[in-house]
């Protein structure tokens, strides 16, 4: 093997590292999302009281974990929803160029995407923003997680430019 081929694998395992890590980190968010609408519906039923602050928890903290960490690693498993309506005339297409520049459109869009919401990120850390009611949640921690989650997803899609990812058409995806 080359150097070239042992580059590509460290960068592919760096890449497949970090999804599978922010996929966990998105499971355990929709786990933790279930326990605390469960608790909060039992605390109304049994007790008549829910559990304060339960709701903007979960809409400002878990959920936006779950969107954006899951991300890449959806892409990489071809879990999101794919338009193969023109797949036989894109197939013509020599060296994969249509999936390269899908790829690299994205890749750019996603970036752009990453490096905003990073800099707003960095305001709100900076201001400590706060959510004002019932319970002052710290609403700064929720902005770390769309550039994390688009910093990766347009990695992959650069990457995926001079490496695209097999593509295997009629079989079922999801494996994580």
């Amino acid at each position: 093997m080359n150097s070239d081929n042992y580059q590509k694998k460290d960068i592919t395992r760096f890449l497949e590292l970090f999804e599978k890590l922010y996929m966990a980190v998105a499971m355990i968010s929709i786990f933790v999302m279930m326990l605390s609408i469960s608790a909060d519906a039992l605390s109304r039923y049994l007790f008549g009281s829910p559990i304060t602050g339960q709701y903007e928890f979960t809409q400002l903290y878990l959920l936006v974990i779950l969107v954006f960490m899951a991300l890449p690693r959806t892409y990489v498993i071809g879990g999101h929803i794919r338009l193969n309506l023109l797949d036989g005339y894109r197939r013509k297409i020599p060296f994969n160029l249509s999936e390269r520049c899908n790829a690299a459109l994205a890749g750019i869009a996603f970036g752009a995407i990453a490096y905003i919401s990073g800099l707003e990120a960095i305001e709100k850390f900076v201001n400590q923003d706060k959510l004002f009611g019932a319970v002052q949640f710290p609403i700064y921690w929720s902005y770390v997680w769309l550039p994390l989650g688009s910093g990766l997803m347009a990695l992959r899609l650069i990457y995926e430019i001079f490496v695209p990812l097999p593509r295997h058409d009629n079989q079922p995806e999801g494996e994580l």
